[in-house]
């Protein structure tokens, strides 16, 4: 009891928690960060986890280890100190028991023979973790997201740095400054090959000629694919006021397909019409995207990454609605 109060076990949440509560531990694990921005790092409630959290709270538990795993080892073996104990007594009794001139019964004394009686099934053991790791190969999509961080979580479950990247600048809502070459060799690559993808399969050329000066205008050499078809349908810019109106008479005409509005909270979906944020649409493809004022996403690169990703959901036709 005085060493477990001397030296507790911790656990990741424990950790990580503590730096969003304790300024003080903060300030010794990041001494560079100023006062301003420890200040802005405190939670009211210190485990209302983010999804920033998630690479710090599995570093935490590569660190600190399973704080059961202990605990988990002693009932294992009372488990089966308990069985072993059961099983001399029955022994003994057949031994006792055991009128044939060969004693067989007697061999069971061996220690051998004693531990395969022993029934297993009765241990305690953790569930698998399916995301634990090593493995071989990993196919990473959206990479352009990920920090630094939520790097280190793939690399330490793949110690054969064997990895497919799929990325696109255009489409990082925090910006990307860096090269593809740049920011894999400083989360921990070495051997790259870099393989730009120029053919556009999916959007239609009169979507990319509006979606290309958008991010343009926010990241100059953005690698923004060619389109090989044409749907031939031109971008819709319609007032706000007309977007049921053209939602009804896009699905008269299309009875298979689905839409999507993007940008607009109040959209209450309907049978073959999603609504969805810029986010949540990323990776996403609509035969029809209806995007609600896009110049409410703002000025930043945030706002130009969401526009050019909405627009680009769209694989035949794409309308503009503003207020």
């Amino acid at each position: 009891m005085a060493l477990n109060r001397a030296w507790p076990l911790l656990g990741p949440t424990d950790l990580v928690g503590d730096l969003w509560s304790v300024p003080a531990y903060l300030r010794m694990c990041a001494p560079w960060l100023t006062q301003a921005e420890i200040s802005s790092l405190q939670r009211e409630n210190a485990h209302a986890w983010t999804t920033s959290d998630l690479p710090l709270l599995d570093a935490a538990r590569q660190r600190l280890g399973d704080p059961e795993t202990s605990r988990r080892r002693r009932r294992q073996e009372a488990t089966l100190a308990a069985q072993r104990e059961r099983m001399d007594q029955v022994v003994d009794n057949l031994i006792e028991a055991d009128d044939s001139e060969l004693g067989l019964v007697k061999m069971l004394k061996v220690v051998d023979a004693k531990n395969t009686l022993v029934d297993e099934s009765e241990l305690e053991t953790p569930p698998p973790d399916a995301l634990a790791g090593p493995f071989a190969h990993i196919v990473v999509d959206e990479a352009q997201e990920l920090t630094d961080a939520e790097w280190q979580m793939l690399l330490q479950r793949c110690p054969s740095r064997s990895f497919t990247v799929v990325g696109d600048r255009a489409q990082a809502r925090h910006g990307f400054t860096e090269s593809w070459q740049e920011r894999l060799e400083r989360v921990g690559f070495d051997e790259i090959t870099l393989a730009s993808l120029r053919i556009n399969y999916r959007t239609p050329e009169e979507v990319m000629t509006e979606a290309e000066p958008v991010i343009r205008a926010a990241l100059p050499d953005a690698n923004v694919p060619t389109s090989i078809r044409q749907s031939g349908i031109p971008v819709l810019h319609e007032p706000f006021s007309r977007l049921n109106a053209i939602l009804d008479s896009w699905l008269a005409d299309h009875p298979e397909g689905i839409a999507c509005v993007i940008g607009d909270p109040t959209f209450n979906e309907r049978p073959r019409v999603r609504s969805l944020t810029p986010q949540l649409a990323k990776g996403l493809e609509f035969d029809l995207v209806l995007l609600v004022n896009p110049h409410s996403f703002g000025t930043s690169i945030e706002g130009a990454v969401d526009r050019y990703v909405a627009m680009t959901r769209a694989t035949q036709q794409l309308a503009i609605l503003t207020s």
